[in-house]
């Protein structure tokens, strides 16, 4: 085609075409591409507080567990399963003012339990159970229970029926004072029934139970407290009966007393009034001037515990005396 006065001609340089991929190249990628994914696939890592094994879908063995932390080695077939073996805590609870107001957080990670007493009233038990899995008895847990779901299948139901057993044994009036006593029954017989248990080889094991609150109806708590008034009332009145018999036995015992010093007082004012008499009687002294004395002394007694006035006559002008009682 002829070209045209207008056109501007263009050239652009060839591009040399690049050869395909040696095939050692390739293999040297494939290489490098296999080894990596049998290294993420052989390589696994134990976290620490786990337990881990490996299940081998061929043979059907269960290695032995593996305590983080760790880096361990598998073949790529095999599956990993891993378990908590630290320290755990299981919480079962029911807030009743969050429930009832319909605020978040009402229950832990399990509702309270609830029991019967023996004699037939309900009650809820909120408490924590601390636990651990014996690293040892990984493998009979992951044989019984695949998707490691053993806390829901076994441990949570196992608590609920031992409270509940040990709830039975006591009357509703016991419960709220026998708290202790019960946390303690209630670890006993868990730890006693988990570590017989076949499906994990006895590798759970009970650490510490504690009893947060039992809550019984509130029909029944008020009961309890006007018992508890009444009982109050009568022990103070039997206090202050006996505070009275006491008042009144040391009045009575001050007024015995009083008398018999008062007695002993005239006793010895009678015998001094005859030891006086004798020895006026020895220095010649006649009766009617010894008995004339004793009238006198007498009247001045009798006078200065009047608060009387005396007056005394010498045959001249009277002399007035204020006596001032004494007794």
């Amino acid at each position: 085609m002829p070209r045209r006065d207008d056109e501007i001609p263009v050239y652009a340089p060839e591009i040399p075409i690049r050869g395909k991929p040696s095939p050692k190249l390739l293999l040297a990628a494939s290489l490098i591409v296999f080894i990596l994914l049998l290294s993420y696939l052989s390589i696994y890592v134990v976290e620490l507080g786990y337990a881990a094994v490996t299940v081998d879908p061929l043979t059907g063995h269960i290695s032995d567990p593996v305590i983080g932390p760790r880096i361990a080695l598998k073949m790529p077939w095999q599956s990993l399963k891993r378990v908590y073996v630290a320290s755990d805590a299981l919480h079962m609870w029911t807030d009743i003012n969050a429930t009832r107001y319909g605020y978040e957080g009402a229950t832990g990670d399990y509702p309270a339990i609830e029991a019967l007493t023996r004699d037939g009233l309900q009650a809820w038990v909120d408490l924590t159970v601390r636990w651990h899995v014996s690293p040892s008895s990984v493998p009979t847990i992951v044989r019984n229970y695949p998707l490691i779901d053993y806390k829901d299948k076994l441990l949570v139901p196992s608590i609920r029926q031992v409270c509940r057993n040990i709830i039975s044994n006591y009357e509703a009036a016991e419960v709220p004072l026998a708290r202790g006593r019960i946390g303690a029954e209630v670890f006993e017989a868990l730890q006693s029934s988990l570590s017989r248990d076949p499906t994990t080889g006895g590798g759970i094991i009970i650490d510490e139970v504690y009893i947060r609150n039992i809550r019984l109806p509130e029909e029944f708590l008020r009961a309890i407290q006007e018992k508890l008034t009444s009982q109050q009332r009568m022990i103070a009145a039997y206090f202050e009966r006996n505070r009275t018999l006491i008042l009144a036995n040391a009045s009575a015992t001050a007024k015995v007393l009083e008398a018999e010093g008062e007695a002993r007082a005239r006793l010895i004012l009678v015998n001094a009034t005859a030891r006086m008499v004798e020895i006026l009687a020895k220095r010649g002294a006649r009766p009617e001037e010894i008995a004339s004395l004793i009238v006198y002394v007498e009247g001045l007694k009798d006078i200065s515990r009047s608060n009387a006035t005396v007056i005394i006559t010498g045959g001249g002008v009277p002399i007035i005396y204020p006596v001032r009682g004494g007794g």
